[in-house]
């Protein structure tokens, strides 16, 4: 597994969570769609009952006044005849000519309340059907646009590990340089070291060599202190 990769395991775990996150965004949608359909449903329902309530409203309201005439002609035909028996014929005549009109008017009001109710009937299935595809068409472009959100937090995701990876490779980078760095002070200082060691052993032997001085100074006397110095003196320019 290369520095900066997720894994495998870890993935799998991850893009599990995101497909269970995804089922139940899903499942929560659909449910509020279904509540949705549920309440325009009984919205449509409502309207159908109260087109049906006025419906018979108008029916009774029809049958009364049905009723009110006839009972006008009952008590008219009630009244004593007319002296006239051709008067009376034509009265007959015409109150039989109202009544036939006022059963095509009832007939005909009927067939075009039948047709109205059907129409509006229809009409509210073919609103519900429309409704219905647009909730369908919503429901396509919904479940494409958390397809297409998923693909982009993926992208960003693959984005994230390759910068985190990118990162991590600089890093290593700048360490192994920053490591190269001081192993090259650390020879320097070594060396340094050294020369400081080997001055610091001269300086001893020099220390070693005037303590001698000084006790050769005590034993000795000047002339031969002097001769056993210019000697050594010689011995060391002779070295050199």
């Amino acid at each position: 597994m290369s520095s900066g990769e997720l894994p495998q395991d870890k993935k799998t775990l991850f893009l599990s969570l995101v497909q269970k996150k995804h089922a139940e965004t899903d499942a929560q949608k659909i449910q509020n769609r279904i509540l949705q359909l549920k309440m325009e449903h009984e919205k449509v329902m409502k309207r159908v009952q109260q087109d049906e309530e006025r419906a018979d409203e108008i029916y009774r309201h029809r049958v009364e006044i049905q009723l009110k005439k006839e009972n006008k002609l009952k008590q008219k035909q009630a009244q004593p005849p007319p002296f006239s028996l051709a008067v009376s014929h034509h009265q007959r005549q015409v109150l039989k000519k109202i009544k036939e009109d006022d059963l095509l008017k009832k007939k005909s009001e009927a067939k075009l309340f039948r047709e109205q109710l059907k129409k509006d009937f229809q009409g509210v299935q073919m609103q519900k059907s429309l409704e219905q595809e647009v909730y369908r068409i919503k429901a396509i472009q919904v479940k494409e646009e958390e397809r297409q959100s998923t693909e982009v937090a993926v992208l960003k995701m693959k984005q994230k590990r390759e910068k985190v990876r990118y990162q991590i490779e600089n890093e290593k980078d700048q360490i192994i340089k920053e490591k190269k760095l001081y192993d090259f002070k650390i020879s320097e200082l070594e060396q340094q070291e050294q020369l400081a060691m080997m001055e610091l052993q001269n300086s001893l032997a020099h220390q070693q060599f005037v303590q001698k001085k000084i006790e050769q100074a005590q034993k000795l006397s000047p002339s031969d202190y002097e001769k056993q110095y210019q000697n050594n003196n010689k011995n060391a320019e002779t070295t050199q």
